[in-house]
């Protein structure tokens, strides 16, 4: 694990375990540290998702996250020394702002994982990519040749052939670059998996049927509990359901977790937000 924590100066020190390679350069210019946690971990120049554990998904660069060395795909351990492993990313938020240090320490253990795929006959891999910082994978059939690697949809890519990506046409020409080759990726895996056997046509067919049963479940279970809570505010359902809409044709994962906070504003309405993680 490793805990980053800031110094008096108001920069961030690195203490890990063993040698690594993330050192800030040594001519990288000092952030402005912001005045409060309020905007904690967005002006602190990074963002992170996951409904338990959670992620750093982005980093910006020349922020006060990236010269302390944090990267995407680090899993977000401890809070100013408090175990923060089995919490969301909307409770490390909570947690992280009402700190009175600024900015709070922060631990972190790397959770990329290394994927290597074959090619199948036509040369290709088998899945998609969408939006940017971080790049999702979009579709993934669990008989390609990366879902028989692992790879799921709902996965972050960070890595392509051992280079950090943070755009999709950066990350297209690599992978377009590997076509007839074997491609490795630095996957972050949102969620527990196994690899599948080549022999999974029948198989695929049943979890097919039982993904849409549970899509369709958590669909009503939303819709139950948008009529609950927002019953009285018709205006923020429109703007919610509207929000959704846009994420549904743009699949932009960063957008809608920086606008959800503006339309469901009370302790009650964001509630719905872990629903909207699973449509």
């Amino acid at each position: 694990m490793k805990k980053f924590l800031q110094n008096k100066k108001g920069r961030y020190s690195l203490k890990q375990n063993k040698p690594g390679p993330r050192i800030p350069p040594k001519d990288a210019s000092i952030p402005t540290m912001p005045a409060s946690n309020q905007s904690w971990p967005y002006e602190f120049g990074f963002q992170i998702g996951g409904n338990g554990p959670s992620y750093i998904l982005t980093v910006e660069d020349g922020s006060s996250a990236h010269l302390s060395g944090l990267q995407p795909g680090d899993q977000v351990l401890e809070i100013e020394g408090q175990n923060v492993s089995s919490l969301n990313a909307q409770e490390v938020i909570a947690l992280a702002q009402s700190q009175r240090n600024i900015p709070p320490s922060i631990g972190v253990v790397s959770r990329i994982e290394q994927m290597d795929i074959t090619p199948g006959p036509d040369g290709r891999f088998g899945f998609t990519i969408v939006g940017d910082c971080p790049l999702l994978v979009e579709d993934c059939s669990p008989c390609s040749p990366a879902g028989r690697s692992g790879l799921r949809a709902g996965d972050y890519v960070m890595e392509v052939n051992g280079i950090p990506v943070k755009h999709h046409e950066m990350a297209a020409a690599l992978i377009k670059a590997s076509q007839g080759r074997t491609l490795r990726l630095g996957v972050l895996c949102m969620g527990s998996r196994q690899k599948r056997s080549s022999g999974c046509i029948e198989g695929s067919l049943k979890d097919t049927d039982g993904l849409r049963q549970d899509r369709k479940q958590k669909a009503l279970e939303f819709n139950r509990r948008v009529e609950e809570i927002l019953r009285n505010d018709p205006e923020v359902k429109e703007k919610l359901f509207a929000v959704l809409k846009q994420f549904a044709a743009e699949r932009k994962v960063d957008w809608l977790a920086s606008v959800l906070p503006d339309i469901l504003t009370t302790e009650e309405q964001q509630q719905l937000i872990s629903n909207i993680r699973y449509l």
